[in-house]
């Protein structure tokens, strides 16, 4: 196991992690779970991505490759999960599954998908009680990592990506559900081959609360502040509303056009990203001389004035279709897949090794 500080990165392996850093608190980081460890019946492959309320897991259940979500230590951790992991045990139940979204499934083993199953499990660990939901896997890397090794895509694979992201945050919508916590840490992402497009998951859901109940669900630290709304930080001025998420979708645009975060964050202290993000000190958006519709589209998504934005994430993606046209569908390959040709070879090999080995049977009984 090892602790992985929230803030500035950095990591440990003996659980005594200590940053020189005066806003950083790294001692009170998570233990992240490493390669071969047991939560339960649930073993441990690797973590794929570490946000600021849980930690997605590759892993290893009933010896089917999954999904593990699990919340870090905390009561605002663990609400924001439960509340999760319901939202997408209801979509399962309902069969009103998004492709872009996590696949619920149950969190025991014997246990069927229905609307008395238990959304989330629980497991101890050491002394530690964690909660934790799972899915089916997806293969793809986080949006980070994607904009680490390539920091600005062609143009289409930024629209399509984005018009599918925003797909995701619309049906959330369209079910009353608010998420408030964008980032490209937020979505993992995988390129077709044929055509080369973009398949998104968005596999967090922020908040996941409702206006209603944003008051009392909401908590700060969930979110970084580089992808935090002007109107969830000074909320007395202008009321969070669908338009906030229109904000988070921009940055992620926003950033993917000029190849940084709009509100640079690295070694900077919570509140000096704050003030940044208040003053409206984000980086020049420098794409307007080669794309200008979609830059233009980004720089009205991250407006601070909630009424110059789009309203809700289906006003995105009408105008991103505008602009990019529906998404192209992958072709099907001629070629079948690669664990049909492995059963095929497998296949092969084990009829030549019966025959070679009755062949030899034979000459022996012979002499």
């Amino acid at each position: 196991m090892k602790q992985v500080c929230l803030l500035c990165e950095r990591t440990s392996f003996d659980n005594n992690l200590y940053c020189q850093e005066v806003y950083c608190q790294a001692e009170k980081s998570p233990t992240i779970l490493g390669y071969g460890k047991w939560l339960g019946d649930i073993e441990i492959v690797r973590p794929v991505v570490v946000l600021r309320s849980s930690v997605l897991y590759e892993a290893s259940h009933q010896k089917e490759r999954v999904f593990l979500k699990v919340a870090h230590v905390g009561s605002e951790n663990t609400e924001r999960l439960k509340r999760e992991a319901e939202f997408l045990k209801t979509v399962r139940v309902s069969n009103e599954r998004n492709t872009f979204l996590p696949n619920w499934r149950p969190p025991y083993a014997n246990a069927t998908v229905s609307a008395q199953t238990e959304a989330y499990g629980r497991a101890m660990l050491g002394e530690h009680l964690f909660y934790y939901y799972l899915s089916d896997f997806f293969a793809g890397e986080s949006l980070r990592d994607a904009l680490t090794k390539n920091p600005q895509m062609w143009v289409n694979h930024i629209g399509w990506l984005v018009m599918r992201l925003a797909s995701s945050v619309a049906l959330l919508q369209s079910k009353g559900v608010l998420h408030f916590g964008i980032t490209p840490d937020s979505l993992l992402v995988h390129f077709e081959d044929n055509p080369s497009v973009p398949t998104v998951y968005l596999l967090d859901l922020g908040i996941a609360s409702t206006p209603q109940n944003i008051n009392n669900d909401w908590y700060s630290f969930m979110v970084p502040p580089a992808y935090t709304s002007p109107e969830i930080m000074q909320p007395h001025l202008q009321k969070p509303s669908y338009a906030t998420d229109v904000y988070g979708l921009g940055l992620i645009l926003y950033e993917m056009l000029v190849g940084v975060p709009a509100y640079p964050f690295k070694l900077k202290s919570d509140e000096e990203v704050y003030q940044a993000v208040l003053k409206n000190h984000r980086i020049n958006m420098n794409r307007t001389a080669d794309v200008r519709a979609i830059a233009e589209l980004a720089v009205r998504m991250v407006d601070t004035q909630v009424a110059n934005r789009p309203q809700n994430a289906a006003q995105v993606v009408q105008e991103l279709l505008k602009l990019f046209g529906e998404v192209p569908t992958a072709k099907k390959s001629r070629w079948p897949s690669l664990n049909t040709i492995l059963i095929i070879v497998i296949s092969l090999l084990t009829v030549a090794f019966l025959i070679t080995f009755f062949v030899t049977l034979n000459q022996l009984n012979i002499i």
